[in-house]
Formats: C-alpha cells, structure tokens, sequence
C-alpha cells in the first residue's frame, strides 16, 4: 500500500508543494549553478577557481577568466553560453582545448543573435602558479535581412515560401527586419525543399542563398534560386504475386485510391500501409510488401508497383495470459479482441494494447505469439506488468475561502482484481466538512459506459447561510472520442439550511427540503493541458431538471454554457477566453428557488475583484442573495516567465441577475413563478462588474499554486465592497 502526501487537489493547498517549492528554489539546483564558473552580479570583472579539497583530486593552480570587447552580451550571458566546456575546463585540468569550446560556444550565441561576423579569440597564460584566460570578442555589426527574394520559383508563390522564415509574418512590406540567423536561414531551405517534394516536385533543388551585404554589413540581402522541375502524378498501381480473390473489390479500391494523386516518397509507405490492413483483416498478417516507384520515360509520371507475398493465415490456438498478481484473467481476456480459434489480426493486437493501456492498471504490456504449434496455429502470449493499485492519503491545505482544511482518504483501483474502483475520503475545514464513499464501474457489463455511484454528506458555511446534505447519485457516462465526453444521471439530496437572516423574507423559504434531479452532460475538450493549456478549447453543456416526479420537493430546470480558448502568440504568450452563462427557470407553481440552489459570483475562479460569493445583489444586512442568472466573461494574457514560474494579466466581468429588481421590490419575495422570471430575465446581462489584475503561478504536476491581485474599478459602497482583493489558491482560474 502506498502511502502518497499531497497539497494540492481541487482548489486545495498543501504542504507538499511547500516542500517542492522549497526544493526546486534551493536544493535543486540546475547543473550549470552547482560548483560552475558562472558569475554573480558582483563578480562581473572575473571568475576565479581554486582546489576544492575533494578526496583524491589533485591540487590546480588557481584561475582567472575574463572578458572584453564585449558590447551586447553581458561577461555573465555569455560565461553562461559557455557553462558546460567551462567546467569540463576545470575538471581535466585546465585544458587549452576546452577554452577552444568554450569560445566556439560563445561566438555560436553571437551567430543566433545575428552578428554574422563576429569573432571570439583568447589568450592563455600560465604563471607564477595562476592560470588567466582572457577572451577577446569582435562583435562587428549585428545583420538584419532586408529582403529576401526567389527565383526559379514559378508554382510556388514566394508569400508562401517566406512563411518557412519563423522570424517573418504579415505583409510582405513589413518583412525587413530579421535577424540574419544562418542556421534559421538552413532549417528555412530545409522546409522549402521538403515542402516541394511533399506538392509532387521530387526532383526540385533549393540552392544555398546569393547574400548581398550592405557596405556597413548591418544588412543583406538574400536571393534563393530554386529548379523546381516536373510535378510528379502517379499513372498507374500494378499489384503483383499473391492477389487474393477475394480481396479483389478492396484491392481495386486502393488502385483507384492512388491513381492520379501528387506522388512524392511517402507514398510507397502509404500503398504498403493500405495493403498491409486488408491482408491483415483476413489473417494473413505475415505478409510481406516491396513497393518501388518507377518513373516514366517522360518525367512527371510514376509507376506505384507492390510485390506481395502474402504466407500462410495466423490461427490463435490458445491465449496464454501472465504477470498478473492482482488482476483476475477474466479481466484481462475481455480486453483482448482475439480469442482461441481466431485468425490472428495486427489491428486487433493492437486494438487489445490500447484496452488493456487504457484501464490504467498495466505499467508495462506485450502481446505477442509464439512459434507455430503443431496444428499450425500460434498461442497469443498476453504478459502484464501491474501498476500499485491502492493508495492512502492525507491532505493538509489552505484555501483563500476555506482557509485551513484537512482531508484524508483512500482508494483501491482495482477491487476485487476486476477494474472497478472503490474510494472512501472525508474533508473538514474552517467552513465545514464532507464524507464520501464512491464506486466506479468504468466498463459496465463490459460496455464504453462507466457507471460512478457516489454516497456522501456533506455540511459547509456559507456567506449567507449554512447547509447541511445527504445524497446519493447515479451517474454513466461515455467517451466518443478523444475530445467529446457524454454524461447522464440521477440525483437524490436531502437538504437543511442554517443560519438564515431573520428579517429577510426571501431568504426564508425552502429551509429543509428534498430534491430529486436528472440531468444530462455534453464536453468537448481539446485542451493540450489541463492544469497550464497553451491551445485548445473546452466546451461544456449542461441541463438538469428537478421535478416531483424523480423524488423532488421544488421544481425547476438549470441550463448552464461555458467555453474556454487558448491560443498560443509569439514569444510564448498565451491568450485565454472564459464565457460562462447559467439561467434557473421555476416550473410548475414554483414561486422561489432556495437560496442554496441559486448561482453565486465572486471568487477565485469567477469575477476575483470580489471575494467568494459577494457579486451581485445583497440584503440589508450585506449577505449575498444569489440570483437565478449568472454571466461570467474572462480575459488572460499568460506567460512562462523563468522555469516553472508564470505571470498572468486579467480582465474579469459577470453579473447576478435578477439584481436592482429586488432593490425596488424592498427583498420582499416573489409571489409567482412569472415575476420572478420576468425580473431574471430582464437584469440577465445588467449590473456588470469588473475585475483588472495581475496573478503569479508555480507550475506543479498537481497544478499550479497562484495568487491573484485583483482591483475593482466601481465597488458599492451600499455594501462595504473592497477595492483590492488577494486570492491564493490551486489551479488556473479557467
């Protein structure tokens, strides 16, 4: 059993990443800052080494480096460029052809930064016991490309051809100021020449440019000669040896498939790849393909020709199964598609990989057969490496709301070696506490279905009010892809409110009540990571509906949207979006929703000008009142600064509707369903509030620690709101 401490989990703060932190700022230390020759601040004149006492080193005369003529690079930048020859320098003991490196390396960060002449010379001196190696540079002029032009290029228009230039972008007359980068002008032609062979011109050349340097040399001019030649098309497929009959049909689908389409090198590997699947569908995964290409007389036409020996079909005698301790066979044979008295298929070893990878039990998975038997069949041999499955934790953290917190719990993933999961966790804080006990069913009767059954109770404070729940749920759900995930289910709470404002009528309804729901989940995420995305999206849509025939005391439907998009901007900027909307709608002779079921704003990962909770409308003792709509819309500019350290900019906004409605209604309560809708809808995008402010993160696996400084440009002053507001929390606020 393994015994793992976390701090960080859904908001939750814990001292695990206190001591990550710890340790990524002090004790572990990047190889170049440990026993180098890099320079502090104040060291800038010099860097010196002496003996350091190690057991069975020999003792070295001490050392200097130096540095001059430099302009651009600071002597630290680029002692830096230069750290590893450096210290390979002072561990063989001085050698001159260390400092020959180490130079090289230097002269090489003036070429990235574009001083295409620039020179690194040194003197080494040894005298009177002290080694000095000073470093010389001639930086000459730093070179800008002033244009860059084509010629030969007559399919191919050169627009498209500079975007393989990664310093240029946009019009074409604002392309004059690139660094001069020779080994970014290489990777450039490499991509050019590629690109060609990829459009069909197998035959093209692109020449190493003509550069023409102004008299000052601080810029260029590049032409790039290319011979495109002929565009190549195959003409023909020719299949030959073993054709199978009755792959006939799917044989001729593949000619056809090909025939006419651009030809370039990949080509020949997608004909065989096509080939190899059909032959595989019906057993004959020992076949063998060679595909050659041969030109025509006149160029710009190929011939695709496949030899095919096919060999005998693959027959599975037996699946033999080891290296499961834990896991029943069972288990592991409903995830492998092929059975006793199959013809073996690559697909569907393949097929069988990805089951068994994907139920997260396996470290380590090969499925392979074994040497003919004798009834000409071969045994598929399934070896697993089983990965822990148990897990005890504890949980000690901080939140911006919840302040300290405590939670403990434990999870098996695999009960009773089937897969399925079982998980017991309890959290107490300053704010209340939750128990939970779930099981999980990720394949149910052996479907795509997962079935999740969640018992829990649950008591936790609130600004306004104090609730305390016991439910019990039933949820399925189901991956149709990679990005889209749907999810369904029923839900049965047993609700008591505490701590309600005496004197606010509308808060007073609906204190103890029972609420049955069903509701449905549609997410499609493309995000490439989900704790500090740089692209993707997410989308989400929800719509649950309580209603006296699934067990419920009140009788309303919630519709929620939310999106979020990333894209990444040069210089490793990232841009966020965040829109989020929610409406309740009363059914039935609802009159009122209670207050613990209403949307609330504010927060950490909501509008942070405000804190939890305390956006929107309040009554006359500034409690928060929720509403029955709710908007949220945020906008962030995010960057890696140094390592794993980040820094955000936000513009956050949204609203709770109804709001000034229940101003002018003197927080009397709603007598019809018709009114209060009436008021949602007409203050549903009304009474926006704003948030500007800055965050810090330290990216951790967990995900990342953050503080967020947020200001509010109008706060109301009827209700004490703050100007400033801090947030230190776990994860991205979207």
């Amino acid at each position: 059993m393994g015994l793992k401490w976390f701090f960080a989990l859904n908001n939750r703060v814990f001292f695990r990443i206190a001591v990550v932190l710890v340790c990524s700022m002090f004790f572990c230390l990047p190889p170049e800052t440990e026993g180098s020759l890099l320079l502090s601040p104040d060291q800038e004149s010099g860097a010196t080494g002496f003996f350091d006492g190690t057991p069975g080193q020999q003792e070295l005369p001490p050392y200097t480096l130096g540095v001059s003529g430099n302009a651009y690079f600071s002597q630290k930048e680029l002692l830096k460029s230069a750290a590893a020859e450096l210290q390979k320098f002072r561990e063989r003991g001085y050698r001159k052809a260390d400092i020959d490196d180490a130079a090289f390396q230097m002269r090489s960060a003036y070429l990235q930064a574009g001083f295409a002449f620039a020179a690194v010379d040194y003197t080494y001196e040894q005298q009177d016991g002290h080694v000095q190696v000073d470093f010389r540079v001639e930086e000459g002029a730093r070179v800008f490309v002033e244009r860059i032009n084509f010629r030969g290029n007559r399919e191919i228009p050169s627009s498209r051809l500079l975007g393989f230039f990664r310093q240029l972008s946009g019009p074409l007359s604002k392309q004059m100021k690139m660094v001069y980068n020779e080994s970014e002008v290489r990777d450039a032609l490499s991509g050019i020449r590629e690109y060609y062979r990829g459009e069909g011109y197998v035959d093209a050349v692109v020449n190493a440019p003509e550069l023409a340097f102004t008299a000052d040399r601080s810029g260029v001019i590049a032409t790039i000669e290319i011979e495109e030649g002929a565009k190549y098309y195959i003409a023909e497929v020719v299949l030959r040896g073993d054709l199978i009959p009755e792959l006939a049909p799917e044989l001729e689908t593949i000619k056809k498939e090909f025939t006419g389409k651009t030809y370039y090198v990949r080509r020949k590997l997608l004909l065989r790849t096509s080939l190899e699947a059909v032959y595989d569908a019906i057993g004959y995964a020992d076949a063998g393909f060679e595909v050659t290409a041969v030109p025509f007389a006149n160029p710009g036409r190929i011939t695709l020709a496949a030899e095919i020996a096919s060999g005998e079909k693959a027959r599975i005698s037996e699946v033999v199964i080891q290296g499961n301790a834990g896991t029943r066979d069972s288990f592991i044979r409903d995830r492998v598609k092929l059975k006793a008295g199959d013809i073996y298929s690559e697909a569907k070893r393949r097929e069988s990989f990805r089951g068994l990878f994907e139920s997260g039990l396996f470290a380590g998975i090969n499925i392979e057969r074994t040497p003919r038997q004798e009834d000409g069949g071969k045994n598929l041999l399934v070896t697993v490496e089983e990965l822990p499955t148990r897990e005890v934790y504890l949980e000690p953290g901080w939140g911006s709301y919840e302040e300290l917190r405590l939670g403990v719990g434990a999870s098996e993933k695999n009960l009773f070696g089937t897969g399925k999961n079982g998980r017991v966790e309890g959290l107490v804080s300053t704010k209340g506490g939750n128990l939970t006990a779930s099981y999980t069913d990720p394949w149910l009767l052996q479907s795509d279905i997962a079935m999740n059954v969640p018992l829990y109770y649950e008591r936790r404070e609130e600004p306004s009010y104090t609730s305390e729940e016991k439910g019990l749920s039933l949820f399925f759900s189901r991956k149709f892809s990679e990005s889209l995930t749907l999810a369904t289910g029923y839900q049965y709470k047993i609700i008591q409110l505490y701590d309600l404002s005496d004197d606010t009528v509308i808060q007073r309804e609906g204190e103890d009540y029972n609420k049955g729901t069903v509701g449905i989940q549609a997410v499609r995420d493309t995000r490439d990571d989900i704790f500090f995305p740089g692209k993707g999206s997410r989308l989400a849509w929800n719509l649950d509906l309580s209603l006296p025939a699934f067990g419920s005391q009140i009788e309303f439907g919630r519709i929620t949207l939310g999106g979020r998009h990333f894209m990444e901007l040069p210089n490793e900027y990232i841009f966020g979006l965040r829109a989020s909307t929610g409406l309740i709608i009363p059914l039935g002779s609802q009159s009122f929703i209670p207050i613990s079921e209403r949307f609330f704003n504010g927060g950490d990962s909501t509008v942070r000008s405000y804190k939890h909770s305390q956006l929107g409308p309040k009554d006359e003792n500034s409690e928060p009142l929720g509403g029955l709509g709710n908007n949220v819309a945020s906008i962030e500019l995010r960057k890696r600064v140094y390592r794993n350290f980040a820094a955000t900019l936000y513009v956050d906004g949204g609203n709770v509707s109804p709001n000034r409605s229940l101003q002018g209604k003197d927080y009397t309560s709603y007598t019809n369903r018709s009114d209060l809708l009436d008021d949602t809808l007409a203050d549903f995008f009304s009474e926006f509030k704003f948030g500007i402010g800055i965050g810090f993160q330290y990216l951790l696996p967990v995900g990342p620690i953050r503080i967020d400084i947020a200001y509010n440009p109008d706060p109301e002053e009827i209700w004490a709101e703050d100007e400033w507001v801090f947030h230190f929390s776990l994860g991205m606020a979207f």
